[in-house]
């Protein structure tokens, strides 16, 4: 019986500090969208896990999407048609799954951009361009101080493509 509770007590202290501990830095992508990604890639993406709701001005489309975090997906366009920015709108219902800003990043690792003595809340981590992705801003958003209202990826750098235009 005492092997039953010692086991029990280090599977769930083990539980909690892998909850605790924030990702090694911000992800690249929101629900399997990349920027730079072409504008057919990212509506064949956005079709799988949602609906097209409108067009904005300069180059911007809003989706409906299902998620248990997101309602819904801003993506907005460069010249040549690869995605240079991507935000993720917070659910608010009662089933919505509330994303905390440190599970998008290590706090201590983030800009706080925002003021939060008048509850805006916004961090900021500049991911340097590796591989085939961009020079990235990832900001988190939000007036709750736990947790978010917009999640945002945004292409610093210009892509290969619009460098060859100019």
């Amino acid at each position: 019986m005492k092997k039953i509770c010692i086991a029990a007590l280090l599977a769930g202290a083990l539980a909690v500090l892998s909850e605790a501990a924030p990702p090694a830095k911000p992800q690249r992508n929101i629900l399997g969208i990349h920027l730079d990604m072409s504008r057919a890639e990212v509506q064949k993406r956005l079709q799988e896990i949602g609906k097209f709701e409108r067009d904005e001005r300069k180059r911007q489309e809003i989706w409906q999407v299902r998620d248990e975090r997101f309602s819904h997906l801003v993506v907005g366009f460069d010249k040549t048609e690869r995605l240079r920015y991507v935000t993720a709108v917070a659910r608010e219902d009662k089933e919505a799954k509330r994303v905390g800003y440190e599970e998008i990043g290590n706090l201590k690792e983030a800009r706080q951009a925002g003021d939060v003595a008048i509850k805006n809340f916004n961090y900021e981590w500049n991911l340097p361009a590796e591989k085939r992705d961009p020079q990235t801003l990832v900001s988190a958003r939000g007036r709750d101080p736990k947790f978010l209202s917009t999640y945002s990826l945004k292409r610093l750098s210009e892509s290969v493509e619009e460098k060859e235009i100019d």
